[in-house]
């Protein structure tokens, strides 16, 4: 069996973490991964820094970059000779989609060349019309969340869909000790200072300047010694703007812009705490990656957040936006005895959901029977 990847190329993020997760899964279990990417930049980085070969297809216009109608039909029909030679010369079974511009650039060339296409729906997908037609593209939708698998168009089938958690190495945790005498070495941190920490995408959407202003707050109003951490890569102009909020609110000096780190796991293990500031997350990878790293974790409630995190048990929410809520809410964490009880208990509830065994049954199953009902068409 034939799975080809498609990706874009111009970002690395939780989707091709689960990814990864999944594709060294299927190289042991006789089912032959294929990637393409069309554009280089991060994600071919990574691949050739963990030598995972790949097809480069460069593709000048990509459908779903543009919200023009025109745009998305245009990006369909320049790429889908290409893209159809590739899945016949290369006899792929299925095209499993992970990105929007993906889904819509290879499902229609996938259909036309017979074979199946998986539809991964990452994100909340939009309520437009336009996106009922999706039906007709994908062969199987698979949601990555509840608040996710709301959001796909009603006239899909029960049985076109899946609900599949994302897959985590539960078996990978850090030495948090090492993970801080790391971490403080390489960003100059006192040993003695709180480390608040943020890992993600650097975009408007994730809130992170509600972040700023709710850590400056605590920072001026605590008598312990903390820093807040940001790490991972984004949009340009908004890291500019944050840069600047961060010196408008004088805390310039105990805020970290990290950039990209290869060990995000290990940072997370470092993190006194971990916040994440979004309350329309599809999922919250991060937040089960500190799961599984003993790390606390403080979530906006709301998306992914609310259906991962069991407040006051597995973490602790705070009501969006609400900068109140969110010191109080952090310092429970520092005034009490209760993190160790809640990243016990948060540590073993990711451990049985969130395998990456159970993630990989549960999408083989999708695949041979995918494959199935495409043999007797």
């Amino acid at each position: 069996m034939k799975i080809l990847f498609p990706f874009v190329g111009d970002s690395v993020g939780g989707s091709h973490r689960s990814i990864l997760e999944l594709y060294y899964m299927l190289e042991s279990n006789s089912i032959t991964p294929i990637f393409v990417i069309h554009r280089m930049g991060p994600l071919s980085e990574l691949f050739d820094a963990i030598n995972i070969q790949y097809e480069y297809i460069p593709v000048k216009y990509l459908a779903g970059e543009s919200p023009s109608l025109l745009k998305i039909i245009f990006g369909i029909i320049f790429n889908y000779l290409k893209l159809i030679k590739f899945i016949n010369k290369n006899k792929i079974d299925i095209v499993h989609g992970n990105d929007l511009r993906i889904n819509l650039t290879w499902s229609l060339p996938t259909k036309l060349s017979r074979s199946a296409y998986l539809w991964h729906q990452r994100s909340f997908m939009s309520s437009s019309i336009f996106w009922k037609s999706s039906v007709l593209l994908a062969d199987h939708f698979v949601s990555i969340s509840k608040y996710v698998d709301q959001s796909l168009p009603n006239n899909i089938p029960r049985l076109k869909k899946t609900l599949i958690l994302n897959p985590f190495d539960v078996k990978n945790i850090y030495d948090k000790n090492e993970s801080r005498r790391w971490l403080n070495k390489l960003y100059s941190i006192s040993k003695k200072t709180i480390l608040l920490g943020y890992i993600g995408r650097l975009l408007d959407w994730k809130n992170i300047d509600f972040l700023l202003r709710g850590f400056a707050k605590y920072a001026k109003n605590s008598v312990l010694q903390v820093n807040l951490i940001i790490v991972g890569t984004g949009d340009n102009e908004y890291i500019d703007i944050l840069k600047q909020l961060a010196c408008q609110l004088g805390v310039e000096d105990i805020v970290i812009f990290a950039g990209f780190n290869a060990k995000p796991n290990k940072v997370i293990s470092a993190f006194d705490v971990i916040i994440a500031p979004s309350n329309r997350e599809p999922f919250g990878r991060t937040l089960v990656e500190a799961m599984i790293q003993f790390t606390p974790v403080l979530a906006a409630r709301g998306g992914g957040h609310s259906e991962i995190i069991n407040d006051g048990i597995t973490g602790r929410l705070y009501s969006h936006n609400n900068i109140g809520n969110f010191m109080s809410q952090l310092d429970k964490y520092m005034n009490s005895r209760s993190a160790h009880k809640i990243t016990n208990k948060a540590n073993t509830i990711a451990s049985l959901k969130y395998s990456s065994q159970q993630h990989f049954e549960n999408i083989v199953q999708i695949y041979k029977q995918l494959v199935c009902s495409h043999s007797q068409k």
